[in-house]
Order: C-alpha cells, then structure tokens, then sequence
C-alpha cells in the first residue's frame, strides 16, 4: 500500500487461524489502521489480495457515537463499553479492534483482556496499551520501516527479539566502525611511507645512485601494493549502518530557584466535590509531596480530570503551591497552528534550542521534521510537540491527564524516560498500567467518593 509516490508498507503473507489473537504495533502514521481496514474488506491494496474465509465484525477506532441510543449523553469510555458490547456479541469468527481500551478505566480493561482471551473465534486488534498486548497476543504484527513482519510469539518475547536485534545492530555497527578506522589509518600510513623513500642523495655516484633508486622504486612498490590491498579491504567491508539513538539529556527544571521547596506543593483538607449534582468526594484529604510522580486513576466518571480541574483553579480551599505550571490536558490548545514544531516548543523555553531538539528527538521528531508547521502534522505528532513545550518550560509542577492517549509505544516509553530524568514534580491522570508501573513512586485512587494512597 502507498500513499501518494511514497509505500507506507509492504506485506508478504500473513495467514490468521482460528483462536489467533493477533496485536499489530508500530508508530504513528505507520499503517496499521490502512492495513487493518484491508484485512476487513473496506479498503483496496494498491497490489496484492486479502481471502476471508469467516464472517468479520470491526470495532473501529473513531466510532460515531451519535449512533448510539442517548450517545450525546454518554462520557467517551461508556460509548466505548457499549460497542465494545455490540461488537463482541456479533460473536463474528474473526473480530477486528483498533484502539478498544480507549477512555476505558482499569477495570474495564481487565474485562476487555478476559473478553479476549475467552472469544470464540480470531481477533486482530491494533494498541499501543503495553499490558494488555503481553496479557492476551498469541502472535505479533510489527509495523516498522515499510515493512510488516509477523513473530509468532507473544508481545514479552517480541519485545525481548527487537531489544537484542537493537543490541546486535549496535554491535555490528561498532565492530564494523572499529574496522573501518584500523583500515583507514593503516592505509594512511602505508602511502605516507611510500611517499617519505628519500631520493638518492646527491653524494653517491652513478652506479649507487641507480642501485638507491631500484631499491627505493621495489619498497616503495611493495608498500603501495599493500596499501592497494587495504584499499580492497575497506571497500569490501560490509557496511552496517549507525543506529538512531537520540541524545540523552537530563531533564531538570531550570531556574529552580523561583520553583517551590516546601514539603507538599498541593494540598487539600476536608475536600468534597460535585459535578452535574453527581457527588464525586466526599469530605477528602490529601497532599502531593514536591518532586514526587503521582498518578490518580480511578473508574470512569469517578472524578480524576475533575479534581485535576479544581486544583488549577485552586478551589474548594485547595492549596497550589507552585510556581510555574505546566498542563496538558488533551485539547492541544498550547500550540500555535501557524507556527513550526520548533517554534512552538522554544516560545518561552527555559532551555536552549539544541535541549528542545533533543527532546523532540526522544519523541520521534527530529531533523528537518522541525520545520513543519502544526497545522500540516499528525494527531499524534501534537500531542508529542505538546510534551516537548511542556518539558522545556521549567515548571516545578506539570500536570498531564491521559498523556499516552495516541501515542504508539516508543513515543510513551520515551515520554516515561523524559518523566523519570525531570526534576520537577509531576501529577498524572492515566489509566495506562504499564506507563502507571514505571513513572510513579505514589498512586491515589479515587474510590467510593473516597481517596486511597498508596
């Protein structure tokens, strides 16, 4: 399949059976959504043929939720859950899902694993959620440089095959450069010896002087030969190309002075709270140490983006202590549609313009890629230029709800690293298990109109 001049990918062969539970990954604006849709019969490969041998049914990733009975009354994960239901009680043999944990809380996507794992039939499902791919894939579509590669195995053990192929390409690559600069030295070295055999000097005689230059003529020979030969060498090395790997920054607050050095920079006393005439809390305390990684989650509708919502506005007698803060909260409203990447993520930094490209970098967005303007570059592309004018702001608290909403997976692991190296504090909303495992040091969860710390 292309897309205008350009392949967006190529597919050999792949064979689904019945009972498979087939993930597909790659990064954003790879294809697994055009590859998806030709797998379902909706749409046409430029080459090539798709033979269904069962009935299909596909929950698709922007669904109209106007469809459903009362939809515009519905919050996102409970539209979700309801076509989630439709979809699965087609009980189709072949079940198509792209994106299905979007807007669903933990629970529900615990439910969603053991849907899964027990339908009676195949599923193909696109995701970017970690956990949920090692919990219920039997096999592995991988999306990545053009090409769609099957691993018959689970996603632990594929991602353990792509970290030693990382390992291998790096090591190949070093043996090779290794090589090529012994090479090239050396050949350097022969023809400057060939070049400093000194003529005869101007004391010998004839006969000398002839005898000088046969045998300064053979070495000189001799050693050029050998240069010829390493020469050879080098242009027959098997060339292994350098990996990209972005630079590694730490992500510290800058002006730290002006950020908050107290013990807690939010606190809240005796908090209750309403939404709609819906009792969310009731009569609350909790406190968000300064540095700290805290992640709230919660059940659907139980509050989170609410609370978050009142603490920016500090109120309900909550106290913000921060200086300066940072929030994203899924709207991409910070960013300039006018302006480049670039632009965008260095107005106002607190960083220098190679820090800001280094993050951009980490996130996938690099070279002259910086360059485009926002209104001409993917969803998920913003949402990463957000990350990156958020992280280079220097703000001693920055609150993100749902930051891995649309990221593929090597945009969330280095949005955890980014989190991890930063100095400041950070006040999460997610429902990401495996992003929640590895960034937060504290966990509070809203639960019966009550907060849980953990």
């Amino acid at each position: 399949m292309s897309f205008g001049i350009n392949l967006l990918f190529k597919l050999d062969k792949l064979e689904v059976f019945n009972y498979d539970r087939v993930g597909m990954i790659g990064k954003n604006g790879s294809g697994k959504t055009t590859l998806l849709n030709i797998l379902a019969g909706d749409l046409i490969p430029d080459t090539g043929t798709v033979k269904a041998f069962a009935e299909r049914s596909y929950l698709k990733q922007f669904n109209n939720i106007d469809d459903i009975d009362e939809g515009e009354n519905l919050s996102g994960g409970e539209a979700t859950k309801i076509l989630l239901a439709d979809a699965f009680n087609k009980n189709s043999p072949l079940l198509f899902l792209d994106e299905p944990t979007s807007n669903l809380d933990i629970s529900s996507i615990k439910i969603l694993e053991k849907q899964i794992i027990n339908y009676d039939g195949a599923v193909i499902l696109i995701s970017h959620d970690r956990k949920l791919l090692e919990n219920v894939c039997t096999r592995i579509i991988d999306i990545e440089n053009n090409e769609v590669v099957i691993y018959d195995c689970g996603y632990g053990e594929f991602a353990e095959i792509k970290r030693k192929k990382a390992e291998r390409a790096q090591f190949l690559y070093e043996a090779y450069d290794k090589e090529r600069k012994r090479l090239s030295e050396a050949i350097g070295v022969a023809n400057s010896r060939a070049k400093s055999i000194k003529k005869a000097p101007k004391r010998m005689g004839n006969s000398e002087a002839r005898l000088h230059k046969r045998s300064a003529g053979e070495r000189a020979e001799k050693i050029e030969g050998a240069g010829k030969a390493l020469q050879s060498r080098l242009e027959q090395l098997e060339v292994h190309e350098k990996p990209k790997k972005a630079r590694k920054i730490g992500i510290e607050l800058k002006d730290s002075d002006m950020g908050y050095r107290g013990k807690y920079i939010i606190e809240g006393e005796n908090i209750s709270i309403t939404f709609d005439d819906k009792i969310l809390l009731v009569d609350v305390t909790f406190r968000i140490e300064t540095g700290s990684k805290t992640v709230i989650i919660g059940d659907n509708g139980s509050g989170k983006t609410t609370l978050i919502r009142k603490i920016l506005a500090r109120e309900n007698n909550i106290k913000l202590n921060a200086k300066k803060i940072a929030y994203y909260a899924q709207n991409l409203e910070i960013l300039d549609a006018n302006k480049t990447i670039l632009e965008n993520v260095t107005y106002d930094s607190a960083f220098t313009e190679q820090e800001a490209r280094n993050i951009l970098g980490r996130l996938g967005i690099r070279e002259d890629n910086v360059y485009k303007k926002v209104q001409n570059i993917s969803g998920g592309e913003k949402v990463k230029v957000c990350f990156a004018k958020i992280f280079t702001q220097g703000s001693d608290l920055i609150i993100l709800d749902e930051p891995t909403n649309y990221l593929d997976i090597a945009a969330a692991a280095a949005l955890e690293e980014i989190i991890n190296e930063y100095n400041g504090t950070i006040l999460t909303v997610s429902h990401d298990r495996s992003f929640i495992e590895n960034i937060s040091d504290t966990i509070i969860e809203i639960r019966d109109k009550s907060l849980v710390s953990y």
